[in-house]
């Protein structure tokens, strides 16, 4: 007989899958035992109650309980029933998506007559854990020596950062990591370089740095994940923030990194560098290049100045009829002193760091780290069941350590949680965030070759372009409890991205002849073209930056979970995800035109679109004495909704200088893609020392934005995007042991392989209307064709390898955590390198499926994560004095193999790849935190030192002769034993690609 509680469930259930949703999680949950101290029976009846909740429950006949719906952070659980004593456990912390047990004995009253508190232990082994995953608290990451959360998951082996500052998973590609805050993920629309076609810009990871402060929980999966979680084949990071409490607290910090260089080797701009040695000499342009003129009278440094044409009569006779009279060879001289003394008066200026230097040079040494964080919240009102808020912001000013455009790089993120449980059963929760990265296109990585500027831009270091990227997102969320075993949770996302590249003009000396053409007037500010101008460098020839881009996009997510603990052992959930874009991007390289994709042959991008993407998954947890089972089913979809041409070899270019053809105007809508995902993961306690698990699963993920919808056009179509592309798939399969060493230790040993397949790689399509540059042959009419490149799924690799966890269970004072990772990574491509119409298809070859190792392994990676707590009253003392009292040291040490590159002796064969390996890359850093209480304010001091050794990392050499050197002689960019090497001489600060130690102060206040 159906009772008005199951109809109501169903209700739910019905309505869940008739809705749209965006990832949540986050949420975990307490169970136990509660039994008679005496006898070790089960109590039935017993109030469980969560202190400074709302929550609680009631133990079964067996003596068991559930609270669920529970957000992670740290909890008091209280026990009480009519005739024993009530006990109190502190501290049991709750973990995202995880299920924490706690034992309660209760004694009877007439020996217990008043409220025990005891400390709860964390769990010796985690039971529920079927793949491998690794969790921080707020006081852990506080204290690590870390400047954001990037910092935490660099802690973990399985992750890993490449040169742009991307993130890869167990050797998965980049893009393929979910970075969730409260529910809300944290991508970019746009990954790419305007109009290029599939280049990466730097440091698309910014916005994983939100403001630790604020951070109550995080938690990284390097293994499989459960159905719940989607578009993503590797990893999900998942960060919890701080909601508002009962209480005002709070805290500000300010960071401080004094100015300094920041980069290995000598200063950029100091004067022992080759061009100063030469052209920074006064008397070198006396009397060499005057000496130079007599030889060569049609091309010397005075017909570089304009003096022939300026003075051509006079000169004539000086250099070419060479009759000149004494008279005529003294106002000769003298004209020329003064043009060359002009001449180099204004080459020093322009090669001189200043902040009003007109191209951009200036002292990069002159600025310092800026970074201010504050986290506070508490009620509105004097009901905290009202309204309860949480802010959390962060500004951080970092100097590039190498010259760029932008100078500073300012990230910003701000964070507004409003919470309110005024409703019996119902929480509402509204977060509005706020974040904004202003800088360069290819800066802001710690690697020295995206660091900043190019060595070519030296001396015009204006020449990139500044990028400005804003995300505004809101979100509001509900709970219904309806009962103490389930819950409805649906949350609504807006989020608001705004990309700009915008064209700024530059000094340049063919653009207002008569005021910057030194040749002309030398009261100009700029230098003409000369012998004085190494062609190393780049030229300020340039009348704008060379970019521009304008990229808009805003998301609309709905969500809503069912949860339902059904039985004691199973733990149901169900949901649906949908998101929708709307996109809108227009880019243009080298031409400042923004008509380009139109009009010019200069390289130009520009698409709209409305993706989709939605799912619906199902995943019953089972947790008995024996086993632990996570099943789950998602199947997703999505669309690009975008027009794609019918006909890939003969698409409608509207250009006017192209190929000559014009193409078919006929396009069809692209196509729905859909996957079925099963996840199953399993858990096998052994008493309560051990765990086996297995886990397997498919996952899957859309193709960038780009891969799909960018375009870009030169002398006809240069890229196209596919928007039919197929999804990127990895099939997952994972045996780990969980084992207690001691009481103290834990061992976590992981064996995993994945399997991708599908992956996204470039290809050549022989059009009509491709790039008319790229001729690439006839139909069999005798029709021209030329390419363009398009993105495929012809691509495929796979990842072996094994992670070792050794890490402290308690962590009352010293912890530790040493992760271990040793893997091979292999990729591959297959099919046709250059796609032809059918009457071409003669010319059609296929490549060979060879699977080599990825120039992305990283064989070997260690990280080590030390930290120890001296509380309140603790560590020595002097006259009633603890100098060490609420202080923490942490130390983290990381190791990885370098990366593989190619080298091939006569005794090679010709198809060996990526056969050697650049040197270790290794690491430590160091942080110090001190509270100093004072009634209810407290002082904050910290010291962070990264690179605390000074280590430094080998930068891969750009090209072969480089390369050959460092292999055969040892030599590095700044091994002055090799003088003639052009690295050396003109950038010899590029040797070692990483930071050297850089020390940062905090100062800090809270309540």
């Amino acid at each position: 007989m159906f009772s008005f509680q199951k109809i109501k469930r169903a209700f739910y259930l019905l309505l869940i899958t008739s809705q749209v949703l965006f990832a949540q999680g986050g949420k975990g949950k307490i169970s136990g035992r509660i039994v008679d101290d005496r006898t070790n029976e089960p109590l039935v009846g017993v109030n469980i109650r969560i202190v400074d909740t709302k929550m609680g429950a009631t133990s079964d006949v067996e003596g068991r309980f559930n609270v669920i719906n529970l957000n992670p952070a740290k909890y008091s659980v209280t026990a009480s029933m009519i005739g024993y004593g009530t006990i109190t456990q502190t501290g049991v912390e709750v973990f995202i998506d995880r299920t924490t047990e706690v034992t309660f004995r209760l004694k009877d009253a007439s020996i217990q007559t008043q409220t025990v508190t005891i400390l709860a232990e964390r769990p010796k082994i985690i039971k529920d854990q079927t793949s491998t995953s690794a969790t921080m608290d707020d006081e852990q990451i506080k204290a690590s020596p870390v400047e954001g959360l990037r910092g935490i998951i660099d802690l973990s082996a399985s992750f890993q950062k490449n040169a742009q500052g991307d993130y890869q998973v167990r050797g998965s590609g980049t893009n393929e990591v979910s970075f969730q805050v409260n529910g809300v993920e944290q991508g970019n629309s746009n990954t790419s370089v305007p109009g290029w076609g599939g280049g990466t810009k730097a440091n698309n990871s910014w916005k994983y740095d939100v403001n630790p402060i604020g951070v109550q929980q995080m938690q990284l999966i390097s293994g499989g994940f459960s159905a719940e979680y989607g578009n993503a084949q590797a990893g999900i990071v998942k960060v919890v923030m701080k909601e508002g409490a009962p209480k005002f607290s709070g805290e500000f910090r300010v960071e401080y990194r004094p100015a300094g260089q920041y980069h290995w080797g000598d200063y950029i701009y100091d004067k022992s560098s080759p061009e100063w040695q030469t052209w920074g000499n006064l008397n070198y342009w006396m009397n060499v290049e005057k000496e130079n003129a007599k030889i060569s009278p049609t091309s010397n440094i005075f017909t570089f100045l304009g003096m022939n044409s300026r003075y051509s009569e006079l000169y004539n006779k000086v250099f070419t009829s060479k009759n000149a009279s004494q008279s005529e060879l003294a106002r000769w001289d003298s004209l020329a002193n003064r043009e060359i003394e002009w001449a180099y008066d204004l080459w020093t200026k322009l090669h001189t760091p200043d902040e009003a230097n007109p191209l951009g040079v200036y002292d990069y040494r002159t600025h310092s780290y800026k970074r201010y964080m504050l986290g506070f919240g508490g009620p509105l009102g004097k009901n905290p069941d009202l309204l309860k808020f949480f802010f959390s912001g962060e500004y951080k000013s970092n100097p590039t350590r190498i010259p760029s455009t932008e100078k500073d790089q300012v990230a910003q993120n701000y964070i507004l949680t409003l919470t309110s449980q005024i409703i019996k059963n119902h929480k509402f929760k509204f977060t509005s965030g706020f974040q904004k990265y202003v800088g360069g296109l290819f800066s802001g990585s710690d690697d020295i070759r995206w660091a900043g500027i190019s060595p070519s831009y030296k001396y015009f270091a204006s020449r990139d372009p500044v990028r400005t990227e804003l995300t505004t997102s809101q979100s509001f969320n509900w709970v219904y409890t309806l009962d103490n075993n389930s819950f409805v949770e649906t949350q609504v996302t807006h989020q608001y991205e705004k990309y700009e590249l915008p064209y700024k003009y530059l000094y340049t000396w063919n653009d207002e002849k008569d005021r910057l053409d030194g040749s002309n007037d030398t009261t100009g500010l700029l230098l003409t073209r000369g012998p004085w101008w190494d062609s190393r460098f780049t030229y300020y020839e340039n009348i704008a930056t060379d970019f521009f881009q304008d990229n808009r996009s805003e998301q609309v997510s709905f969500s809503s979970d069912y949860s339902n603990q059904l039985t004691k052992s199973n733990y149901l959930k169900a949901g649906v995800r949908f998101n929708y874009w709307d996109l809108a991007n227009t880019g243009v390289t080298y031409n400042f035109k923004a008509n380009a994709f139109l009009t010019q042959q200069g390289v130009a991008e520009h698409y709209t679109a409305f993706p989709v993407n939605a799912a619906l998954y199902f995943q019953d947890k089972m947790e008995y004495e024996g086993m632990v089972a996570n099943f789950g089913l998602r199947a997703e979809m999505y669309n690009f909704q975008t027009a794609v041409p019918k006909d890939v070899f003969n698409v409608f270019y509207q250009g006017t200088q192209g190929p000559g053809s014009l193409g078919s105007i006929e396009t069809e809508r692209s196509k729905t893609k859909y996957m079925f995902l099963p996840r199953l993961g399993l858990s096998f306690p052994v008493g309560e020392n051990t765990a086996f698990r297995l886990q397997y699963g498919h996952f899957a993920s859309m193709p960038v934005f780009s891969q799909a919808l960018g375009t870009s056009t030169f002398y006809g179509w240069n890229t196209r995007g596919n928007p039919n592309l197929e999804p990127k798939k990895t099939i997952n399969y994972e045996f780990g042991l969980q084992q207690l060493i001691d009481e103290d230790n834990r061992l976590d040993v992981a064996i995993y392989y994945n399997d991708r397949v599908k992956q996204i790689g470039t290809q050549e399509v022989a059009s009509f209307t491709g790039n008319a540059r790229n001729s690439i042959g006839f139909t069999d009419d005798n029709l021209q064709l030329f390419y363009y490149n398009s993105s495929t799924n012809n691509q495929f690799g796979s990842t072996i390898g094994i992670d070792i966890t050794l890490e402290s269970v308690t962590t009352s004072n010293f912890s530790y955590r040493l992760s271990y990772s040793l893997s091979q990574t292999t990729s591959g491509t297959y099919g046709s390198p250059i796609l032809y119409p059918e009457n071409a298809a003669g010319s059609e070859t296929r490549i060979t499926s060879m699977e080599m190792l990825a120039s992305w392994d990283r064989t070997h990676s260690f990280r080590g994560l030390f930290q120890y707590f001296f509380r309140e009253g603790e560590g020595f003392r002097i006259l009633n004095v603890y100098p060490f009292e609420n202080t923490t040291y942490s130390l983290t040490y990381t190791a990885q193999s370098g990366l593989p590159f190619t080298y091939r002796t006569s005794s090679d064969l010709k198809d060996v790849y990526n056969n050697r390996r650049y040197p270790l890359e290794s690491n430590f850093d160091f942080n110090f935190n001190k509270t100093i209480l004072w009634g209810s304010t407290k002082l904050i001091l910290g010291l962070r030192i990264m690179n605390l050794l000074n280590n430094r990392w080998l930068t891969p050499p750009d090209n072969e002769s480089d390369r050959n050197a460092w292999i055969l002689y040892g030599v590095t960019a700044d091994n002055p034993d090799y003088p003639r090497e052009s690295t050396y001489l003109f950038s010899p600060y590029r040797a070692y690609r990483n930071v050297p130690r850089q020390i940062f102060f905090t100062l800090g206040v809270g309540i």
